[in-house]
Formats: C-alpha cells, sequence, structure tokens
C-alpha cells in the first residue's frame, strides 16, 4: 500500500524504532507496516485512518480512536512518532498527552513535508526533551528526534478545552474547542454567513421532528445552532476524534446532550438512512494537504440521504468548484448569498 512522504522517510530509519511504539497521529498504513518488526499501537484521531489500520489486521488492543490515547491498553513506550499536525498547538496537544507515556530515556520523533511547518516545529520539543535535532532530511521531508531525560507533565485533559460565548445568527450558545479542531478558539466567517442564511430559511412546520445532518461538525457551532433554532434531535459527523469530543463538550455545556447523535466517519461510509436536512462546510484539506476528494465524495454521496425534498445547505470558499457537483447530484442549485470570499449553496433533492 502506498505510503505518504513522511511514512517514507520513517521507512528509511524503521532500525531506530524497536521495542514499543506508539503512533500519535497516524496518516496511513505505515503503523501496520512497522508492526512486523516493532510492537506497534497506533492511537487515531481520524476515522479514516483508524478503518484502514483496522482492515490492516491491527486490532481493538492495539487501535484506539479517540482524543486521547486509552492507556489501559499500553503505556511506558519507547517510541512516540508524531506526524507534523497542520495546527501547531495540535503539535503541543500530542506532545503532552504522549510524554507522560514515554520511557525515560525513550524518543519522540517529529516528522513531516518541508511545506507543513516541521522544520519550525523543532523549538517545540522541549523539556523533558533533551538532545533534540535533526535525523534526516530526504523526500522533501524532515524528521527530528528528542530524547525524554526528565519527568513530564501529567496531562489533564479540560486544561486543553477552550471554552467561550458564541452570539451568531440570533442565537448566543457556549461552544468548545480542543486544538486541531476547525475553527479553533473562533468562529469561522464563512460558517456565520451560513448560519445568517438559515436563519432567514422558512424550514419545514414540523422541523422540530426532522432529521437533520450536519457535515463535517468541526466544534459543533452548527449542530448548537440548529438544535437552538429548530429544536431538532442532530447528528452531527467528523472524521476527527477531536472535533467529535468538541461537539460532545459544546452540547453538554448547553444542557442539550439528548439531542445530539456522534457519528465517526470517513466521509458518509457510516451514514444510515436519510435526512430532511444536511448543512455542511465541508472541509478541503487533509493533514496539510489540499483535498477535494473529500467534498467531491459527499457531493456524489449526499443525493442517497437526503429524504424527497430534502435540503442540502453548503457554505465554501468561493474558489471552489463545488456547483456542477451538486447538480450533478441534485440537478440544479442556488447561490444564495457570496460575501467575504465565501459562497452559501442549497439544492433540494426532487423526484425525477
Amino acid at each position: 500500500m502506498t505510503l505518504n512522504s513522511p511514512s517514507l522517510l520513517l521507512e528509511r530509519n524503521a532500525s531506530h524504532f524497536t521495542g514499543k511504539v506508539l503512533f500519535a497521529n497516524p496518516e496511513d498504513a505505515y503503523p501496520h507496516n512497522l508492526s512486523k518488526d516493532a510492537t506497534v499501537y497506533a492511537w487515531c484521531q481520524s476515522r479514516t485512518v483508524f478503518d484502514l489500520l483496522t482492515r490492516l489486521g491491527m486490532g481493538e488492543d492495539v487501535l484506539h480512536f479517540g482524543h486521547q490515547w486509552d492507556d489501559t491498553k499500553a503505556n511506558e513506550f519507547d517510541h512516540v512518532i508524531i506526524y507534523q499536525p497542520k495546527a501547531k498547538e495540535l503539535l503541543d496537544y500530542l506532545l503532552a498527552v504522549t510524554l507522560p507515556l514515554l520511557k525515560q530515556g525513550g524518543c519522540v520523533w517529529l516528522v513531516g513535508d518541508n511545506k507543513s511547518g516541521v522544520k519550525s516545529s523543532m523549538k517545540r520539543l522541549v523539556a523533558p526533551l533533551e538532545e533534540v535535532g535533526k535525523v534526516e532530511s530526504a523526500k522533501h521531508c524532515l524528521l527530528f528526534s528528542g530524547r525524554k531525560l526528565g519527568e513530564a507533565t501529567p496531562f489533564v485533559f479540560d486544561k486543553w478545552v477552550k471554552r467561550w460565548d458564541q452570539d451568531v445568527a440570533g442565537q448566543t450558545f457556549t461552544l468548545c474547542s480542543i486544538p486541531g479542531v476547525f475553527g479553533h478558539g473562533k468562529a469561522d466567517k464563512g460558517t456565520a454567513l451560513l448560519l445568517e442564511q438559515l436563519s432567514q430559511h422558512r424550514f419545514m412546520s414540523d422541523v422540530a421532528n426532522a432529521r437533520l445532518l450536519d457535515f463535517g461538525c468541526g466544534d459543533g457551532i452548527i449542530s448548537m445552532w440548529l438544535h437552538q433554532k429548530t429544536g431538532a434531535n442532530i447528528s452531527a459527523l467528523d472524521d476527527s476524534a477531536l472535533a467529535l469530543k468538541a461537539t460532545e463538550l459544546t452540547f453538554a455545556a448547553n444542557d442539550a446532550s439528548a439531542a445530539l447523535t456522534l457519528i465517526a466517519s470517513n466521509g458518509l461510509d457510516n451514514v444510515k438512512g436519510r435526512f430532511n436536512y444536511v448543512i455542511t462546510n465541508p472541509p478541503f484539506h487533509s493533514g496539510v494537504h489540499t483535498d477535494y476528494s473529500i467534498a467531491e465524495r459527499f457531493f456524489i454521496g449526499v443525493k442517497q440521504h437526503l429524504t424527497l425534498n430534502g435540503e442540502l445547505f453548503v457554505v465554501a470558499n468561493d474558489f471552489l468548484r463545488y456547483p456542477p457537483l451538486i447538480d450533478a447530484s441534485l440537478g440544479k442549485h442556488q447561490k444564495l448569498h457570496k460575501a467575504q470570499g465565501f459562497v452559501i449553496y442549497h439544492a433540494r433533492q426532487i423526484k425525477k
């Protein structure tokens, strides 16, 4: 199976990775490959990667999908391997979670392609890490390592949660977020524009009993707004375990947990049934790379998850060529609004 460039660089240095190895945010099949020569565990924040490694034969005893590692499965690792995340604050979070799990004298390895910002991230490998330096550069990537030679601060999850009161499109509620979640710590402009349009929309008369899906829920801002606006139960979907946890925390902070159903899914793979409304600010990045395939697969599949007359609302950067994809799926679309570099699209499932 094809590995990305950072994994190929890790593969060149596989002789270093002996004993118990924890991948803190794997991006492809490399943990499975390495498991032939070491005792490998993988903490996946991506459901896509978790499902991939499961299909390859890695079991529940060595895999975990969640917002932090399940240390009942294993701890005291010899090595922790981290792929440079898009958000630098997420790197700090990954280090905070994993350093207490690393043995004294064990190593943290940080790898990423040159465009990911990995070079400047070396300075984030601080105490209790010592002997920090570059191991190798190849395939337009860099690999750094640091050795644990001191005590790590115990990890306390709640210290990493940001909470704030959000006013948006006529609704006020508490939002919660975690490093690595889209729009961490603030409301995204595109999402705010989408909710302003939804505030003007005439929902079906019994909308409180409708099925609503928030695709790519992030910190839960769309889901929470929809629940407050309509009174309906909400299904919130994301590939990211961190996003799903943030949405869970957002609903709990607003005493609305009973109204929320979380769906961990690679695109629409794990979605069942049809919805009256699907609302999305779809992602177009995979890690640090632009990846339109997520949205493309969504538009292809969403038709199978809308009821007759079911409605789709999409906000997107105005340079993304989504209209032909929407039309190919649902026949036609409306452009509801365009401002600040964003466009709001609306389409409906019609009988053919």
